[in-house]
């Protein structure tokens, strides 16, 4: 059995010079995850403080180029993702950018031992523009299939994803207009009720991934799962999609209480023995 546990934190910016930092250090030991998805940490750019975090955390960490706050991937020293690459080729194209490292890992499937390639994205789609925000998504969604289709895409995806059924809308009148004016369908008049725009859930489903939370929501039955992850905007904006091949390798899924941010986080697990492999494609 393979199993491998991915946590993902908005840690909010200016996570250092604010002294949270250590916090959000407390909070990913206590989860001890395999691999470790990062958004907002700008000052991760510079090399010294790059290597600081990895002493702090005990893991390996690269940070993506960004025309603004930066992303961050880090995985565990002794674990089973064997690190091959790092891709970032469009991630100036991003508003904030991504993080894509390639890894190798072992897995024995049906009493076979196979070597296959995991792709890891962590990404912070833009907040300003649903539209803006689903072609980055597209983007993403041929990156993380572009060496076979074994992949996940976490972070902070700023936009609604695909409502299921029986969950409610977000508490919108209590939301700040500019989040209403980028997170909702246009209204045609100022009585209409608003309702979350699910064009980058929608992009993200139709780009062969799956909503992890959701999909342990209607497994399981509990809408728990579903809470907003941004404590301001109130909307499950921080997400993790994985694959098709993936999908039924999901075993658990938890929103991470965070008092470090303004956002909580996310923490699921696979078990990768359980990968489709049949789902697999060669990217063209």
């Amino acid at each position: 059995m393979t199993t491998i546990k991915i946590m993902f934190q908005n840690v909010q910016a200016r996570a250092d010079v604010e002294g949270r930092w250590p916090g959000h250090v407390e909070v990913v030991k206590e989860e001890d995850p395999d691999l470790l998805i990062l958004t907002e940490v700008e000052w991760l750019a510079d090399e010294v403080k790059r290597k600081r975090v990895e002493i702090a955390l005990g893991m390996h960490l690269m940070v993506g180029p960004t025309r603004n706050l930066n992303t961050a991937v880090a995985w565990r020293r002794d674990g089973v993702l064997e690190f091959e690459d790092c891709d970032v080729t469009y991630a100036h194209e991003l508003h904030h950018g991504y993080t894509a490292p390639r890894f190798k890992v072992a897995v024995t499937i049906d009493g076979k031992r196979k070597e296959l390639t995991l792709v890891a994205i962590g990404t912070h789609l833009s907040p300003y523009s649903v539209l803006t925000a689903a072609q980055e998504a597209s983007l993403l969604c041929a990156r993380v299939y572009r060496c076979g289709g074994l992949g996940l895409i976490c972070g902070d995806i700023n936009h609604c994803p695909v409502f299921i059924d029986g969950e409610s809308q977000p508490p919108w009148e209590q939301v700040q207009p500019y989040n209403r004016a980028s997170r909702c369908l246009r209204r045609t008049s100022e009585s209409d009720a608003w309702v979350g725009n699910e064009l980058v859930g929608q992009t993200l489903r139709d780009g062969g991934l799956t909503d992890v939370a959701a999909h342990m929501a209607m497994r399981t039955g509990d809408m728990t799962l579903l809470h907003p992850t941004g404590k301001a905007g109130l909307v499950r904006v921080d997400q993790a999609h994985v694959t098709a091949a993936l999908t039924r390798a999901i075993t658990e899924y938890h929103r991470v209480d965070n008092p470090h941010s303004d956002h909580y986080g996310g923490a699921f697990t696979l078990r990768l023995d359980r990968a489709d492999l049949s789902l697999l494609r060669e990217y063209s």
